[in-house]
């Protein structure tokens, strides 16, 4: 009988200890995959970091007048990213895990030959370029990375612009230009700052660019000329000849200014030299030319006055 309770309780021994074995196994394989996971996310966010350094570049590249059109507009080797846009990570940091080198993956390192500028849509007649960064996956066959090549394909398929290769065993995450969009908005920023222009901006003919405050333009001396104080609408007029006045930016008022163009002056009389452009009135929306001549009379030698001749009529905003 106690043979019996002892062989039960060995028994009882084993059954509990293969349940903690197993216990333990299924919690090792839960961390080990948790950590992959983490690993996989983790490669992931670096991944779309540098994809936001490869638009840094472009951006700083176009802005200093590269042609977005032009292979220049992307690093030459991913190394040249590091430093300006991608923090530098030495040996020993990276040993004792405090950074990432910026080819550094799970599993491997991604060679200098992985990264390339590509010609669209063809090298023969490019019309732009994009880059092109090719990341090995691991084998399918190896049992002990095959999680990870997973959950890093799960991953990655989110994301725009990846090509899954099956055969190479890879996956190409590919760097477009910069957008128009972008472009642009990078080049004449809404908000003004630090936004001057790398060439002429045509409008094309068929647009005009509307409701501005002012525009200035650069004088000789580098001082700036307002348009809206250099505008100067010229016409002619005669005495009692009405003239619209102009419609004037926010602190800025119409003004007139006559100068005489030409007197008429008949073999009756004999001018002065007395001769006053002026404004005869005024409303809210015109002036009234006014001239008058001073002369004599011939024929009574008496002074008088006349109104025959033209005038040049100087309209602006000041």
């Amino acid at each position: 009988m106690k043979k019996q309770q002892g062989f039960v309780s060995v028994v009882a021994l084993l059954i509990v200890g293969a349940i903690l074995i197993m216990g333990i196994q299924q919690w090792s394989m839960y961390k080990t995959k948790q950590r992959i996971v983490a690993n996989s996310q983790s490669f992931y966010q670096r991944v779309l970091f540098l994809r936001t350094q490869f638009h840094a570049f472009a951006s700083d590249k176009y802005l200093a007048g590269i042609n977005i059109n032009s292979q220049y507009i992307f690093p030459f080797l991913l190394s040249d990213l590091e430093g300006d846009y991608i923090p530098v990570c030495s040996d020993e940091d990276n040993q004792k895990g405090v950074c990432f080198k910026y080819n550094q993956t799970p599993w491997g390192e991604i060679a200098d030959s992985d990264y390339a500028v590509i010609p669209v849509p063809d090298a023969i007649t490019p019309t732009h370029y994009r880059a092109e960064l090719t990341l090995k996956l691991p084998d399918e066959s190896n049992d002990a990375l095959k999680y990870d090549r997973d959950a890093t394909l799960q991953l990655f398929a989110q994301l725009p612009n990846i090509v899954y290769d099956e055969m190479a065993n890879t996956i190409v995450l590919r760097i477009d230009r910069p957008d128009k969009a972008f472009s642009y908005e990078s080049l004449v920023k809404r908000s003004g700052d630090d936004s001057t222009l790398l060439g002429d901006w045509d409008v094309g003919g068929d647009y005009a660019i509307t409701n501005a405050k002012d525009y200035t333009i650069k004088n000789d001396d580098g001082t700036q000329q307002l348009v809206s104080r250099g505008l100067v609408n010229i016409s002619q007029v005669e005495h009692g000849d009405f003239i619209d006045k102009p419609q004037c930016p926010t602190d800025q008022e119409p003004d007139l200014t006559l100068s005489i163009h030409t007197v008429t002056i008949t073999n009756n009389y004999t001018l002065t030299g007395s001769i006053k452009p002026y404004i005869q009135s005024e409303t809210a929306t015109q002036w009234q030319a006014g001239l008058v001549i001073r002369v004599i009379k011939n024929s009574t030698g008496k002074a008088t006055t006349t109104n025959k001749g033209v005038m040049t009529a100087f309209v602006q905003c000041k």
